[in-house]
């Protein structure tokens, strides 16, 4: 991809953006902003990957684009719906791809590039990838996992907000802020497995799942990252002291450690 491709994408998206902000709707435009800006930190982290990788030029531009469009269904998602779950509406990296086709978006690019960004884009949210070649594969992968970077970014910042200043809490909270967990949960985390969505019955049992989200980095640049910002630190601070949160800790500490010092 060339340069000027992905800055006339930079400038489309941000007035496809502006088109969903509305005046005198506060709540609207509040969740309009927190993935507009989520969206241009993910292209921050991509680029610093695609850096990190030492990737082309041309190649940089095109893991920059996927971060830009992966969540373009998003916007229409929240206005239609209201919230960003896609369990309650629709799933939003279909919606993304709908965005992509009704503004034909990809139709100047070759092929190869048009193929890599609709998957990139389709399979960002899945909770494994499917089977790709193996440049799909990488671009894949990267948006995955510059798209966590961000995730774990905002979950800290709002665990923080969440325990101590509780009323200022401004997202969904989908669960029972409960210090029980599943215990088939505990079982797959302690097996390197990442979780069902749908196993989910506190919110202890979301931050596991999330803390498990280490087991789904594919790139030790990533993984480090994600230790050395203190996020992993951050959220076990947010995790109950229980016997269960203990073991799956210190086993998930455990894996990141032997794994960026080398090991298997």
């Amino acid at each position: 991809m060339e340069k000027t491709q992905l800055e006339e994408y930079k400038r489309w998206f941000t007035e496809f953006v502006a088109g969903y902000y509305a005046d005198g709707d506060g709540f609207l435009n509040q969740n309009i902003n927190l993935k507009e800006c989520h969206t241009h930190r993910v292209c921050k982290e991509m680029r610093e990957l695609a850096a990190a990788l030492e990737m082309s030029c041309s190649d940089s531009f095109l893991a920059e684009a996927i971060a830009l469009f992966h969540d373009l269904g998003r916007f229409p998602q929240f206005k239609r719906y209201r919230t960003y779950k896609d369990t309650v509406s629709e799933n939003h990296c279909l919606l993304s791809l709908n965005v992509l086709s009704a503004h034909c978006l990809l139709n100047n690019l070759p092929a190869e590039e048009r193929a890599i960004i609709k998957k990139a884009v389709e399979f960002h949210g899945a909770l494994k990838l499917p089977l790709l070649d193996d440049r799909t594969l990488h671009f894949a992968r990267m948006i995955r996992d510059t798209d966590k970077l961000d995730i774990y970014n905002l979950l800290v910042q709002n665990y923080r907000i969440l325990t101590e200043t509780p009323d200022q809490f401004k997202w969904e909270l989908e669960f029972p802020d409960s210090p029980e967990c599943n215990s088939q949960i505990v079982e797959a985390l302690l097996n390197n497995c990442l979780i069902d969505y749908r196993q989910i019955r506190t919110l202890t049992d979301a931050k596991l799942l999330q803390l498990g989200w280490v087991f789904d980095v594919y790139f030790d640049y990533t993984l480090q990252q994600i230790r050395d910002r203190g996020y992993l630190k951050a959220l076990i601070r947010f995790l109950p002291n229980t016997n269960s949160t203990n073991t799956v800790i210190k086993h998930i500490e455990t894996y990141v450690e032997t794994r960026l010092a080398g090991g298997s």
